[in-house]
């Protein structure tokens, strides 16, 4: 959650002592502070590029004077700013609860009793927002905090007078994919009933523990958003028909905020009237725990006091979810006294900067002491996940004194051992090697651990992980789900980890500052099918299967590709839905293949791309026949035998042994010395990503003996980077997600054909398109 303060750090800002960093980012860094009153409060201040920024400047003074118009009570006032400081700080009330986003990916949906009440408190926040002339633009799960006595709405950085339009770029789009509005998807103007579009979707998220339009790429959250129904299945009817109404196209079909305030205040009385019969005789005399929520009888504002108060006694949060919040409050509570700031020094406990040593300095302080049991008692509750050493002895690095030992861990996943088992291998690699080198001035350790492919293992291996302050970088998680669900774990406590294997990029909600993914996104895998085909001459009739027992990537990806193919490229294609749970995959093959298409891609999980390859080949089918990226490297080619032969797998997944550049080759030649044999699919990859994440990390490592590098400067570089690995310049965009420049995804895209029982790569898209002589 938070980060000792550094030696460049200041002590005070203004009136507020500096305790912890809570955050940084590129334009500066947020911390901890406490005024001589007690009060705690965030305090961002405003560093490099924007610091010196005249215009900058006034746009911040201007956030200042708007969040100071909001005094409700679910909204975090502003304790003070100064935008004329020579490095301008806004500082608002520090909430030290979790998030909506952390409690449901963590704890499942809230129950519709909390919900409701969640909502009916955030609409009277926005309700004075916009009362004060103000529109937030940016209302979403990750910016609702849940304390205590309730929830709080934050971050006002994008908020704008409601007449303001100047400050905003035409066609700019502001706030957060999958919960802006549809106007705000296009580029538009926010309104007030944007923020009640918002403000729906944050409902429906905490009453179903999803999005309503889904995960996945930005590009494809907004399309959604602009085009397509919100998925509200699990709302009762009756919350249904009003959140939909909140997520209406159209803002006219809106209700205000205050009219969603006084729906939803509605329904808890109706809720409330309706349990009477139920509440024993001494609540109704005044003598019970539910005499303090009996509603007040003159209906008037007493009634919507009655409506907003008494968060925890009367919404009754989930055990699990209170327990969360009150945690995350206690260690709030639990800060050091105001002292001058502690900073580690190894062997000797904790010396004070600026203070004199005494016998009191060795001693660990209380906050030390519970971080500490903290540690201990996440490491002892992970015994549900498998923990693997380095393989064998011959990689631990030497016992020299006086030289560090970092670890690098490696976040692996039971449900992809192929994925996993090259992601530990290429951690392996790349450790040796660092070790070999005779003047490093520290050494290195790989620790596996493996998750069970779900959220809840996910988050355990997390947890060990970022418990460890050893650890300083992860290699992973592997897989979808538990890259989702990690994410907010490693954000929380700042450890940068890195994805080489998943592409749908929604993990940024959770993890803005510490999560990054170096495989391409998963989306525009379907475009590259329809390139292929132009490329190599095969653009015909195509037949198209989406099978939606694939997952939501597969979905996005056959939406492209039909657009793709039938929009760009000019080409037809009869596309066949296959609903997950059904066996009615052969039936859409047999319509196609009567309905004359001369091109096939089934694009769905493994077992059913085996059966429709099985199906096709058994109809004589011999047009070319596509797969879903994902089961490039796995066992399709001996699953299916002959009729395998022929399918292509367009991926951004190298074999490094055919590819010719230097690093490629070296790369081939050390895996192989190593591990006998060639590397196999997604090593390049894996090995790349730690290359990386090691680089970057040596120019975290403090010079000065005995000083440890901070977690969190590491995700900073990493945001800044551009690394040229073995075929491609690795960078990053808005939401740590993999980019490249110019044409060079076409040098690094490859396709892979199934020949002789395995999968050959023929080479990228940029190869293929030289040698036949097309034009994409």
């Amino acid at each position: 959650m938070s980060e000792p303060l550094r030696p460049a750090d200041p002590s005070r800002i203004a009136g507020f002592r500096l305790l912890r960093r809570l955050g940084a980012g590129g334009m500066g860094v947020v911390y901890l502070g406490r005024d001589d009153a007690g009060t705690l409060a965030a305090v961002k201040v405003i560093r490099g590029e924007s610091a010196g920024d005249p215009d900058f400047r006034a746009r911040f003074a201007r956030e200042a004077d708007l969040a100071r118009r909001v005094t409700n009570r679910w909204v975090v006032p502003v304790l003070g700013a100064d935008a004329e400081a020579q490095e301008p700080w806004l500082a608002t009330a520090f909430v030290p609860g979790p998030s909506l986003v952390e409690a449901v990916a963590e704890h499942g949906p809230l129950p519709p009793v909390t919900a409701h009440a969640l909502g009916r408190l955030l609409a009277d926040a926005v309700t004075d927002l916009h009362a004060a002339g103000l529109v937030h633009r940016d209302v979403k799960p990750g910016n609702v905090l849940l304390a205590l006595d309730g929830p709080r709405l934050i971050d006002f950085g994008v908020a704008r007078s409601e007449d303001d339009t100047a400050l905003t770029a035409s066609g700019m789009v502001v706030g957060s994919p999958g919960f802006l509005s549809p106007e705000q998807a296009r580029g538009q103007a926010a309104t007030a009933a944007s923020d009640v579009f918002s403000l729906g979707g944050v409902l429906a998220y905490a009453l179903t523990g999803r999005p309503p339009f889904g995960t996945g790429a930005p590009e494809a959250l907004l399309y959604r958003t602009v085009h397509d129904e919100p998925e509200l299945d699990g709302i009762a009817d009756g919350s249904r028909e009003l959140v939909a109404r909140c997520l209406s196209k159209e803002p006219a079909d809106r209700p205000t905020a205050a009219e969603l305030r006084q729906l939803l205040g509605d329904e808890a009385m109706s809720r409330h009237t309706e349990s009477e019969d139920a509440v024993p005789s001494d609540a109704v005399s005044g003598s019970g725990p539910s005499a303090a929520t009996a509603p007040p009888e003159d209906g008037s504002d007493s009634r919507r006091e009655h409506q907003l108060a008494d968060w925890d006694s009367s919404v009754h949060l989930p055990d699990a979810v209170a327990r969360m919040i009150a945690a995350r409050s206690a260690e709030g509570l639990a800060l050091p006294d105001i002292e001058p700031t502690e900073v580690d020094t190894p062997g000797t406990g904790a010396t004070a900067r600026g203070g004199p040593e005494d016998a009191s300095a060795s001693r660990p302080s209380r906050r030390r002491l519970l971080l500490a049991g903290g540690a201990l008692l996440l490491a002892a509750g992970g015994g549900g996940v498998a923990a693997l050493l380095a393989d064998g002895d011959e990689d631990d690095p030497p016992k020299t004194a006086g030289r560090p030992v970092y670890v690098l861990g490696v976040h692996v996943s039971d449900s992809t051992e192929a994925v996993s088992r090259v992601s530990e291998r290429a951690a392996q690699l790349a450790v040796a090697q660092h070790n070999a080198e005779r003047k490093r001035a520290y050494d290195l350790k790989v620790r596996v651990l493996s998750d069970r492919g779900d959220a809840a293992g996910a988050q355990d291996v997390a947890r060990r992980f970022t418990a460890d302050r050893d650890v300083v970088a992860v290699l992973g998680p592997v897989a979808e789900l538990p890259m989702r669900a990690a994410a907010q774990v490693y954000g929380q406590a700042g450890l940068t980890h890195v994805s080489s294997s998943t592409g749908q990029q929604d993990y940024f909600v959770t993890s803005p500052n510490s999560s990054f993914q170096t495989g391409m996104a998963h989306i525009a895998l379907g475009g590259w099918i329809a390139l292929h085909a132009l490329i190599s001459g095969q653009l015909g009739r195509l037949g198209v299967v989406l099978d939606r027992a694939g997952g939501t990537t597969i979905q996005d990806q056959a939406s492209l590709l039909v657009r793709q193919w039938r929009d760009t490229l000019g080409g037809e294609v009869v596309p066949r839905v296959v609903a997950e749970g059904t066996d009615d995959g052969p039936g859409a093959i047999r319509e196609l293949l009567a309905s004359g298409v001369t091109a096939f891609a089934y694009l769905g999980p493994l077992e059913n791309t085996v059966t429709a390859a099985k199906q096709l080949a058994s109809a004589g089918f011999e047009g070319p026949r596509w797969m879903q990226h994902l089961l490039y490297g796995s066992e399709f080619p001996s699953l299916t035998g002959a009729a395998g032969e022929g399918w292509y797998a367009v991926d951004s997944a190298a074999d490094p042994s055919q590819v010719r550049t230097k690093a490629a080759r070296d790369f081939t030649a050390a895996w192989r010395a190593r591990y006998k044999a060639a590397p196999e699919p997604h090593a390049a990859e894996a090995y790349d990503s730690v290359r990386l994440l090691l680089g970057e990390f040596a120019r975290t490592v403090p010079a000065k003996s005995g000083s440890r590098p901070a977690r969190a400067e590491l995700g900073e570089r990493m945001a800044k980077v551009k690394y040229q690995g073995m075929d491609r310049t690795y960078s990053f965009g808005n939401y740590h997600e993999f980019t490249s420049d110019g044409d060079e995804w076409m040098t690094s895209t490859y396709v892979h054909e199934v020949r002789g029982g395995r999968f050959r790569q023929l080479g990228s898209l940029a190869e293929l398109q030289a040698a036949n002589g097309t034009e994409s």
